[in-house]
């Protein structure tokens, strides 16, 4: 069973299937949780034409921090009620390769999908299908739905 469980998430409604199935896998296989949550730089897509002072950019930085953590309280308390240890992991990267990374250290990694189709899917990029084609780890993809 899968002792070490990795479950990436934005905080999004959508996300939510994701963890649930997670948490409750967790729960089933008496296996530990650990909650990701990566950001991204919001200055590097801008670094070459940024209008803003750098202090800008570090207030924006510190906004997505505080939001990260009360994301991942809530979570913990959530993981928390079902019986399952969590960890809760913020760090500053973009996400794909902080998953993959991440997910060098667990058993399983759970992760939501949009489950876009054609030029919606080349044209947005999916951060589950770059971590599910490049994952030694196993992935349980689920279906996201936001409501």
């Amino acid at each position: 069973m899968f002792k070490k469980i990795l479950i990436p998430t934005d905080g999004s409604e959508f996300s939510q299937g994701a963890l649930e199935q997670g948490l409750d896998l967790a729960k089933l296989s008496g296996g530990e949780v650990t909650i990701l949550y990566a950001i991204e730089s919001p200055y590097e897509p801008f670094q070459n034409y940024a209008t803003q002072p750098p202090e800008y950019f570090e207030k924006l930085m510190n906004d997505y921090k505080a939001e990260a953590q009360k994301v991942l309280s809530r979570i913990s308390a959530k993981a928390e009620t079902k019986g399952v240890h969590t960890r809760a992991v913020i760090v500053e990267e973009h996400p794909v390769p902080a998953i993959l990374e991440a997910a060098k250290e667990h058993d399983l990694v759970v992760m939501a999908t949009h489950g876009r189709k054609g030029i919606d899917r080349v044209m947005m990029g999916s951060v589950t299908d770059k971590v599910l084609h490049n994952c030694s780890t196993p992935v349980l993809i689920v279906r996201g739905a936001a409501g």
